[in-house]
């Protein structure tokens, strides 16, 4: 299981609290904002019901919240400023002691965005190919260290036709690339050691579909760059 324990999801549930204007959030938001800053967390523990009720996930962080209810660190339901159907208040004390934890209003780092960017992917090799690659998929496109490793070697301009998100969509696109296994991880029998180096590169969304396009014969990046060549007339001086 790659749940969190208690003592972690306590501290970020009361951060998150108390970092909201009117210091209360509703459950099925705190369940969402929580697992975001864990991409480690399956698809069966976030969405799959637990014991005919709420997912795994789900049923962790309001363990959380009845221990911090407890402690008196937030109201029990229904009780508190604001209080209201469905959200979850932070006490006063509760408030003094979220401050102590260095993620109280601290910037998003590099490696947070990239496993943030992991979060929002929908895995579409899973619902193209299934079994054994699709979980090798999973394993690798998601691996949050990995991707990040490899954005750090080799930037986020698509090594094919050199587009940039950041200079076409400003703030919101920066840091953001997609990655390229060179080796296609269909070939892997099973969990194999990625050198980010030499094994990955980086693609722009339209590039990297192109390559895959044809499941049975995939493209290499040099041969989509000559492709871009032929019919655009611009030589690549990025790969």
């Amino acid at each position: 299981m790659t749940i969190p324990n208690d003592d972690i999801i306590q501290r970020e549930l009361l951060v998150l609290i108390a970092s909201q204007p009117q210091k209360r959030v509703l459950a099925a938001v705190a369940y969402d904002r929580l697992a975001q800053l864990h991409p480690e967390l399956t698809l069966d523990e976030r969405t799959q019901p637990y014991r005919n009720s709420v997912s795994k996930w789900a049923n962790r962080v309001q363990f959380a919240r009845l221990h911090l209810a407890n402690r008196g660190l937030l109201y029990r339901a229904g009780v508190g400023p604001n209080a209201g159907r469905g959200y979850w208040v932070i006490t006063p004390r509760g408030e003094e002691n979220a401050k102590q934890f260095s993620l109280r209003e601290r910037r998003v780092t590099f490696d947070e965005q990239v496993a943030e960017d992991l979060n929002s992917l929908v895995l579409e090799e899973q619902l193209e190919e299934g079994g054994k690659t699709a979980r090798l998929v999973a394993f690798y496109e998601r691996k949050p260290e990995l991707r990040s490793a490899a954005i750090k070697l080799h930037g986020t301009t698509c090594k094919a036709c050199g587009f940039s998100f950041s200079n076409t969509y400003g703030e919101r696109g920066k840091d953001y690339i997609e990655v390229h296994h060179l080796v296609p991880i269909s070939t892997y029998i099973e969990s194999t050691t990625v050198d980010p180096a030499k094994d990955l590169t980086v693609l722009c969304a339209n590039c990297h579909r192109m390559v895959h396009r044809k499941r049975d014969k995939p493209l290499s990046p040099i041969e989509l760059i000559k492709i871009i060549e032929e019919h655009t007339g611009q030589t690549n001086t990025l790969a």
